[in-house]
């Protein structure tokens, strides 16, 4: 493996911006002997706007056409634009042997997904998902604590995510909004975090039933604007799971939660206890050992699940720390490359996106049918 990895983003947005500032924390994060990763390239729509940053960011050459950025001998594609265009730029940096690390979903539709894994499988590369919820410390204390059957024969679970981001009826259109620029509303962009922390906690899911619903049916077509574009993408969804364990529970989504921001539980109930997960104290889990009748929070003496990386190696140091948000994005970048530098396949490659996509897929037509139970894997 190189000593310096080169790497290229697609798209500085928002969170693209929170991923080039990631790769650009790694030494101070994982100190002197941390894997290297130099941000040469980004491709954006546009350039030129913020000289600032791009010096923050060490001066990335800032390009605007696909074939002059694969030009740069990238060793790394991280990919944050909007999510219809990820099936086309995926496709075109296969040929390039490049990795690629992907926002979530990966695709518009199953269909893409399965057609890009394919294509992943076949061009030999390694391939990585923007599931971050996975990289929160009180999120890998629930995983180690149920691997490990402390919580008996699990009974249920239960899970939510909301933001109030779109309350306003005054926020403009955009491509979070239309079902064709982001195959799906709420519950595409913040219950697909839930779906695969669901897999990774519990397992494969078997069936789904789903009810959606938009509340807020137009929007401007810019700020300020008289002219009013139809949204026909959900605004909320509740959706009951069967997993194939037989274990079964709710998820609901919502980004019109006015006065609660940000708001992420997910609770596991079984015969021997329980576990709860709040976003807004990521840091532990909440243990409810049922023969002390006493809650336990934070880490645990429990084994580190198989298949996993000790979660010491990845997560940064308190002390060090940027905030929980910004510490997930850079524990999840940091096991990738970690897993370039040892040719291994990441747990959350396009394979597990596209499982997570498929129960997305699912969740959308049993809305389209009145919450008619979908059966997985779907046909």
């Amino acid at each position: 493996m190189k000593k310096e990895i080169k790497v290229g983003i697609i798209g500085l947005g928002f969170i693209g911006k929170i991923h080039a500032q990631a790769y650009m924390a790694l030494p101070q994060l994982y100190g002197k002997n941390a894997l290297k990763a130099k941000l040469a390239a980004v491709l954006r729509t546009h350039k030129g706007d913020e000289p600032e940053l791009i010096a923050s960011l060490g001066n990335p050459l800032e390009l605007m056409n696909m074939n002059e950025f694969m030009k740069q001998g990238l060793d790394v594609v991280d990919i944050c634009s909007p999510n219809n265009l990820h099936f086309e730029q995926i496709k075109a940096v296969l040929p390039h042997k490049a990795h690629i690390y992907c926002e979530k979903p990966i695709a518009l539709n199953l269909e893409q997904a399965h057609e890009i894994t394919r294509l992943a499988d076949e061009a030999g590369i390694l391939t990585h998902t923007a599931f971050v919820f996975r990289y929160y410390p009180g999120v890998r204390q629930m995983k180690a604590i149920l691997d490990s059957g402390a919580l008996g024969e699990i009974y249920n679970f239960r899970t939510h995510y909301f933001h109030n981001s779109y309350m306003d009826p005054l926020r403009p259109i955009s491509w979070r909004l239309q079902w064709d620029s982001s195959g799906g509303g709420a519950l595409a962009d913040l219950g697909i975090h839930i779906i695969d922390m669901l897999r990774f906690l519990l397992g494969d899911v078997g069936w789904v039933r789903c009810e959606t619903d938009t509340f807020i049916k137009q929007r401007p077509a810019k700020a300020g604007s008289n002219e009013m574009v139809p949204v026909d993408v959900d605004d909320w969804a509740l959706c009951t799971i069967g997993l194939q364990s037989g274990v079964r529970g709710v998820l609901e989504v919502t980004r019109l939660s006015g006065g609660v921001g940000d708001s992420m539980r997910f609770e596991v109930f079984g015969s021997r206890g329980s576990l709860i997960f709040d976003l807004n104290q990521p840091e532990y889990a909440f243990y409810y050992d049922q023969n002390r009748q006493q809650t336990l929070i934070g880490l645990q003496d429990f084994p580190t699940p198989q298949g996993e990386r000790p979660f010491s190696q990845i997560q940064p140091a308190r002390k060090m720390s940027m905030g929980f948000f910004r510490d997930a994005h850079a524990a999840s970048i940091y096991d990738f490359l970690l897993n370039i530098s040892e040719g291994k396949k990441s747990n959350i490659d396009f394979h597990t996106a596209t499982k997570a996509q498929e129960v997305l897929e699912a969740a959308y037509i049993s809305s389209k049918h009145h919450g008619e139970k979908i059966q997985l894997p779907l046909p």
